[in-house]
């Protein structure tokens, strides 16, 4: 057995005198990106298994847990994650931002080294993204290229599909943004609202076209990059963002009495940021696909009254509070 482990060991060290590997998703892995790792529970060198790196990659997980739907939304979000953990391992790069749960118990499952922010009110979800990335270095001691936000009721998958997503950065200089929205290019028909498509996919449902400029969508693929486009499609929040003009956007609209999701398109559009996109995605939301859309709690599609019952706010419209409360910052959830 010391044998084999030497000859993994020793074969580790020739791949990673390789400019790229091939992984199982296709296309070229960067080692700038790529940790490589032994499987304890296999014995041959073909068996060693790449560990995608996505340190430079922040990744904001906002929470909001005071009823009971949203907390078997989060639960779902967190077993997704921790899933995704044990095949791409994130450490250091994860902040969960929590508004006042009243349901603690899914952030104790988490499985993931990450810093907890915790707000003893609910600033909502802006508010969450703009006070952690003025204060991401004060959370986890560093500097990010990449901002990716994750809501709770998210189911993640393929994570190291990212890999690809930062490449395209690289290829394509203009991307401010990659959507990592589950859709397929050849199949976008049924993704498209208001699609003829008998076998449309509820959950990720999408406009065909920009909401900026109401023009319609179109996908151009990115060379040399497995599953990657550039589209003139709007940039969202949930997605792959270069860390700096995210937060750029985000500050510009924290001086407005309100906010929409179109302003903050308008603003990502006005720095004339390139998108690109994940051919398959790495997320889909949960509480879009009926019958869950009308029983389950959303801050984007649940009435005023329901959000004000359960002290939640409307992400769709809302505002940046221009004082926050003291956030506790640990460890561990409290």
């Amino acid at each position: 057995m010391k044998e084999i482990k030497q000859q993994c060991f020793r074969h580790a060290r020739l791949l990673k005198q390789r400019a790229y590997f091939i992984c199982s998703t296709g296309g070229g892995i960067d080692t700038a990106h790529t940790r490589i790792a032994l499987n304890p529970r296999l014995h041959g060198a073909s068996h060693i298994i790449f560990l995608i790196m996505l340190d430079d990659i922040l990744f904001v997980l906002v929470t909001c847990t005071r009823e009971e739907s949203r907390k078997r939304g989060l639960e779902a979000c967190i077993r997704s994650l921790n899933s995704e953990h044990a095949r791409v391992p994130l450490n250091g790069n994860l902040v969960v931002f929590d508004n006042a749960s009243l349901f603690p118990e899914p952030l104790r499952e988490l499985k993931i080294p990450a810093a907890f922010a915790m707000s003893p009110e609910n600033v909502g979800y802006w508010g969450a993204l703009h006070w952690t990335m003025r204060n991401i270095e004060r959370l986890l001691g560093r500097e990010f290229a990449f901002v990716h936000p994750i809501e709770s009721d998210f189911t993640i998958y393929n994570i190291e599909r990212l890999t690809e997503a930062k490449k395209a950065f690289d290829v394509v200089t203009d991307l401010h943004t990659v959507r990592t929205q589950e859709f397929s290019v050849r199949l976008k028909s049924r993704y498209f609202k208001n699609s003829w498509n008998p076998f449309r996919v509820r959950r990720s449902h999408v406009a065909n076209h920009n909401l900026v400029t109401g023009e319609r969508v179109w996908f151009a693929p990115v060379g040399g990059l497995n599953g990657m486009y550039v589209t003139n499609w709007h940039a969202k929040v949930p997605a792959l963002h270069r860390f700096a003009p995210f937060q750029d956007a985000v500050e510009e609209l924290a001086d407005r009495e309100q906010l929409t999701e179109l302003d903050f398109m308008k603003a990502m559009h006005r720095r004339r940021a390139g998108v690109g996109m994940v051919d398959g995605g790495i997320w889909w939301m949960d509480f879009t696909e009926p019958p869950k859309a009308k029983t389950e709690l959303s801050g984007s599609y649940s009435g005023a009254d329901t959000l004000n019952k359960y002290g939640y706010r409307n992400t769709r419209c809302d505002y940046i509070p221009k004082t926050m409360p003291e956030i506790k910052i640990s460890r561990v959830p409290t």
